[in-house]
């Protein structure tokens, strides 16, 4: 983006370089004790994830869980259930949800419970609404998760400020040559993305899919690519190219997007690939962040997944809110929530208010979603929102943070099975 474009953007919406990045906390005895649901899904890593971040954030608050087990986010009528048990156990505030769908089964409960609901799982759905009608969906909010459009023009400045580079550098074998690649889950992200990857100046010679994981990697050899961006969301889909990229030592780097690594490392076989994600082990975000992943591993045994940080950061936005105003009201909360600026584990907690959206020149910002860093303003934060991460995994469970630069811990290094 040019400078004026951001000038204009900053200018717009009152913010300043120098802003002030943490939140005035209430600290008299007064501060209200929140009583928290969680709808969580036991079946599901991710969701477990959601759990365990509301409970270690809880037991630091002194704060009262309810957790709400949705198993596999199926079933819509089971959601509903949830929330009507919450309710009637008193919950003053919700946090969690993984499944898009989740939330839509969701809206239609919000004017009944009158209590904050934060998604800290799900990318999409539900405050796409909250503008047009606002007075019923008020009370939703999405933390520390980006959504689709925002991760695809993200993915634009890292192929132009990473990728494009290290092509260049000659590290990777082949021409520097480039494909996108994805399921077909992924058909409309990668008809976004292909614009964003080819403005950011890499050569991208086809945006491919397949119905068959084996397949896909088959036609991508022989293209004969140095790198490909890739766009697996089916996590059963994107596991099986990537255990056959290691197994079958194939020597082109991977980048972006893969639902299966976000939960492991596949024992190894995605050792090299670079992965998108919400949440990362870097210490440059902020003093919490380093925190958070010791205390983490510390009490689970475990490397947390992003839905244990955003869902974490959602209960201490919480505390926030509720320490600024003194009450556990829920149209309150709603109000100091809208004014958020909270360091997090995942960056600046903050969300887009409906006059960002009406006035927004790049259609990226939607109604009390999570604000994304478009703007770098120094410090800790470095970022005037939260951005994705793009982690390396590597041996013993790291994963190491190479972009943004800002937040890097590590340069890029070969896959091993490429030696």
């Amino acid at each position: 983006m040019k400078s004026c474009s951001r000038r204009a953007f900053l200018r717009g919406f009152g913010l300043a370089a120098g802003a002030v990045l943490f939140s005035r906390l209430r600290t008299d005895a007064q501060a209200p004790t929140l009583t928290v649901g969680v709808l969580y899904g036991s079946r599901l890593p991710l969701g477990v994830g959601i759990l365990n971040g509301a409970q270690l954030a809880a037991d630091e608050l002194r704060y009262r869980i309810i957790p709400a087990d949705l198993e596999t986010e199926a079933d819509a009528a089971r959601v509903r259930t949830a929330l009507s048990t919450l309710a009637g156990q008193g919950a003053q505030a919700i946090v969690g949800i993984l499944r898009s769908e989740t939330v839509a089964a969701l809206l239609s409960e919000l004017p009944r419970l009158k209590v904050p609901v934060l998604i800290t799982g799900a990318s999409s759905g539900g405050t796409d609404q909250v503008a047009a009608n606002y007075a019923n969906l008020k009370y939703l909010f999405r933390v520390g998760v980006v959504s689709p459009a925002v991760q695809i023009f993200d993915g634009g400045l890292f192929a132009g400020e990473f990728l494009s580079p290290l092509l260049q550098s000659g590290r990777l074998p082949g021409k520097g040559e480039v494909a996108l690649v994805g399921d077909a889950a992924s058909a409309e992200f990668r008809a976004g993305l292909m614009t964003r990857l080819t403005r950011a100046g890499l050569t991208v010679v086809g945006n491919l899919s397949d119905a068959q994981p084996t397949a896909l990697l088959e036609r991508l050899q022989r293209i004969g690519v140095s790198a490909a961006v890739t766009a697996f969301f089916d996590a059963s889909y994107g596991a099986a190219f990537t255990t056959a990229w290691s197994q079958n030592k194939v020597k082109i780097g991977l980048f972006g997007w893969n639902e299966a690594l976000l939960r492991e490392d596949l024992g190894g076989a995605a050792l090299g690939y670079v992965l998108t994600d919400f949440a990362a082990e870097a210490p440059k975000v902020g003093a919490r962040t380093a925190e958070f992943y010791s205390n983490y591993s510390r009490r689970f045994g475990a490397r947390p997944p992003y839905t244990a940080a955003t869902t974490y950061d959602a209960l201490y936005a919480l505390a926030d809110a509720a320490r600024r105003i003194g009450t556990a009201d829920g149209d309150r909360l709603v109000t100091a929530l809208e004014a958020t600026r909270l360091n997090g584990v995942v960056g600046l907690i903050r969300f887009y208010s409906i006059e960002e959206q009406n006035r927004d020149p790049l259609r990226l910002a939607i109604a009390h979603d999570q604000a994304y860093g478009l703007n770098r303003i120094g410090g800790a934060p470095a970022f005037d929102g939260v951005r994705p991460f793009y982690v390396q995994l590597r041996a013993g469970g790291q994963r190491v943070a190479l972009y943004p630069s800002e937040y890097a811990v590590g340069s890029y290094e070969l896959p091993p099975h490429f030696s």
